[in-house]
């Protein structure tokens, strides 16, 4: 009820007075060495950072940010604050909680503009049993958004600029030769493309830091999917039989009946994504869980053994 008794407060007493609304932000746009990224109905100005090259094969990257940073979101005194409740999320620059409010086209609440948005800009103070609130209508620039965004989909925009590995498809045999049916045929990707990546992303006092771990490499060989946990060993000339490959597949039947007569295969490498946050901070650590690479592809051609029998 509390939040309903202050928006009717705005509606009826702050629309009319639209000089006694807190300046509007004037730039309509998002600062240099930014973009604007799109989540849900809001615009917020995305820093894209690199912290580094690439850990070692299976050693997670640094996450980005001071680790004595302080996780939350903060009061200018000091004082840590939920970053949302239900009177919206926590907007630092004008130190109360914003909601979106759907003002209508020409109201005083736009100030004239026509684009961008309108946000309500709460704060309750409590004294003793009695709690106070004070609330504001106030025009945001397109890019503006107030508040902390989720760390979760900042995480998502991080990996949608990470370079994730394209597998580059290696078998034994390798295309142009061919393999029979019946015979185990050496899968792998080089090893150079079994690395933990890692992107730092930044949205006004939000980082957040992506951390992608290879873990597995689905196969499709034409004719079935199999799973492979490693990066898989390279096959050299001169390995005898004895030779052994945690990543292998085995044929039943010939390629002859399939387009140029070759099985069309692929390899995708799964990467486990997980994120850290520090600044304004909703959530302090997430994961996104496997995500894939696009795909390698390449042709495999099988052959059925001919038997002869000589008298």
């Amino acid at each position: 009820m509390l939040r309903g008794r202050i928006v009717a407060v705005i509606l009826v007493a702050t629309l009319p007075l639209i000089g006694a609304v807190r300046p509007a932000i004037a730039d309509s746009g998002c600062p240099a060495g930014s973009a604007p990224v799109h989540i849900h109905n809001d615009v917020i100005c995305v820093v894209v950072t690199d912290p580094g090259t690439p850990d070692s094969p299976g050693t997670p990257a640094s996450p980005g940010g001071s680790a004595n940073q302080p996780v939350g979101c903060f009061k200018t005194d000091g004082t840590k604050v939920p970053c949302a409740t239900d009177l919206g999320v926590w907007w630092p620059g004008h130190q109360c909680y914003a909601e979106r409010t759907d003002a209508p086209a020409g109201s005083p609440a736009w100030q004239g503009h026509g684009d961008g948005s309108v946000w309500i800009c709460s704060i309750c103070v409590m004294v003793g049993n009695i709690s106070t609130c004070h609330a504001d209508v106030i025009w945001v620039a397109p890019g503006q958004a107030p508040g902390p965004p989720d760390p979760g989909q900042l995480a998502s925009v991080a990996v949608g600029v990470m370079p994730l590995e394209r597998a580059e498809v290696r078998t034994a045999p390798q295309a142009p030769d061919h393999t029979y049916i019946g015979v185990e045929n050496w899968l792998w990707v080089p090893q150079s493309q079994w690395k933990t990546l890692s992107k730092t992303v930044a949205a006004g006092g939000t980082s957040v830091t992506v951390r992608a771990t290879p873990r597995q490499v689905v196969w499709n060989m034409g004719l079935a999917k199999t799973r492979c946990y490693s990066a898989g060993i390279a096959w050299r000339s001169g390995m005898t039989d004895a030779a052994d490959t945690p990543c292998g597949f085995t044929y039943e039947s010939s390629s002859a009946s399939k387009p140029d007569g070759v099985f069309a295969i692929s390899a995708t490498i799964r990467y486990d994504v997980e994120w850290t946050c520090t600044g304004a901070c909703t959530r302090a650590s997430g994961t996104l869980g496997l995500v894939d690479a696009p795909a390698g592809v390449g042709t495999l051609r099988v052959l059925q053994r001919q038997t002869v029998v000589v008298r």
